[in-house]
């Protein structure tokens, strides 16, 4: 989170300036072709002309709000569904082109995921690793109740919609989990929209493929086109970052799967490893208790999708099966084996 003078956490403020002008340029073109007064739905953009926007420009977080609000009770209920329809690959820039040259559907996912905020996120998306099927979470970050619901749909719509135009095989996900309920209408206009079921009311919201639809391999792989947008993003990156290093971390873990050191981590942020270990610092944490505790939910949602001990330890990159019992136990307290008979247990028992 960022943070106050004397250094203290906070949450993030309103005024925050943490999403690219980009971001919303088809919230900005549907208010075009609408006829809308574009100084009353966006009096925080700078226009070049009458219809070019100033390139380079970054939005804080309570004057997109206020934009998307203003849209909303303009257009009603399905406006997220509608507004996640008008984007795609192009419109995601340097994260839509990084995309593009990944070898394998869950490689580009992972691509969007980790740079999600160079696309306009403004929430917290995960990568929930299990055995048959594999979801992108999202989360709220900014504890705003009128209008995460709305960037949810919008947020895991935009996913499926852009993923469905990589050039592959079909890649449409296998349902939409979401948060609160759904009037019939407007659940069917989404499951047309997005080609696949809607399950609401639902835990939490999820984007849930199958894993083999994430092996499926893309028809223009390029691995030096791909370093050059890996690298391109991560310049721009800490401009645009999530809200505080501890998110950020677990964020880069969850997406990579696998045992991520502090350097690496550090690479991905645009930071030094002493700028990265401060941050976390301030915020009540060290490196090793947030990346254990990250790999610790993955540890468990992989074993209780079916995985074996062994099957978990190699997907998360540990040496071998003892290495990884030892660092499950001294984690959860438990070995994973009780962890996964005691879950069963309370399960058939409930």
């Amino acid at each position: 989170m960022p943070h106050d003078s004397s250094g203290r956490r906070r949450r993030p403020a309103p005024r925050d300036r943490i999403v690219p002008v980009q971001a919303i340029s088809p919230l900005i073109t549907l208010s075009f072709e609408r006829g809308w007064d574009r100084r009353e739905m966006f009096p925080f953009v700078e226009f070049e002309d009458a219809r070019a926007v100033a390139p380079g420009q970054s939005v804080s977080y309570a004057d997109c709000r206020e934009a998307f609000l203003r849209a909303r009770r303009r257009l009603g209920e399905t406006f997220a569904i509608d507004y996640a329809g008008r984007k795609s690959l192009a419109f995601l820039g340097v994260v839509g082109l990084g995309m593009m040259v990944q070898p394998t559907v869950g490689s580009a996912l992972r691509f969007l995921l980790e740079f999600a905020s160079l696309a306009g996120s403004v929430l917290g998306l995960e990568w929930e690793l299990g055995g048959k099927e594999t979801a992108i979470v999202a989360s709220d970050l900014f504890g705003d109740q009128e209008l995460t619901p709305f960037w949810k749909v919008d947020h895991l719509a935009t996913i499926a919609g852009v993923t469905a135009q990589l050039p592959c095989e079909d890649a449409r996900p296998l349902r939409l989990e979401l948060e609160g309920a759904l009037q019939g209408p407007i659940r069917r206009a989404m499951s047309l929209a997005i080609g696949c079921p809607i399950v609401a009311p639902a835990e939490r919201s999820r984007l849930v493929y199958r894993t083999e639809t994430l092996q499926k391999r893309l028809r223009f792989p390029d691995a030096a086109a791909a370093a050059h947008w890996r690298k391109a993003a991560e310049l721009d990156l800490p401009r645009f970052s999530s809200p505080d290093a501890s998110s950020q971390v677990r964020r880069i873990v969850a997406v990579e799967g696998r045992l991520v050191g502090r350097q690496e981590v550090s690479r991905k942020l645009g930071v030094s490893e002493r700028s990265l270990g401060r941050l976390l610092a301030r915020e009540g944490f060290r490196f090793s208790d947030v990346t254990g505790a990250s790999r610790l939910e993955t540890a468990k949602a992989l074993l209780l999708s079916g995985e074996t001990v062994d099957e978990t330890a190699e997907r998360l990159g540990y040496s071998d099966a003892r290495s990884f019992r030892r660092a499950f136990k001294r984690m959860a307290g438990i070995s994973p084996f009780e962890f996964r008979t005691s879950t069963e247990r309370s399960k058939s028992n409930a």
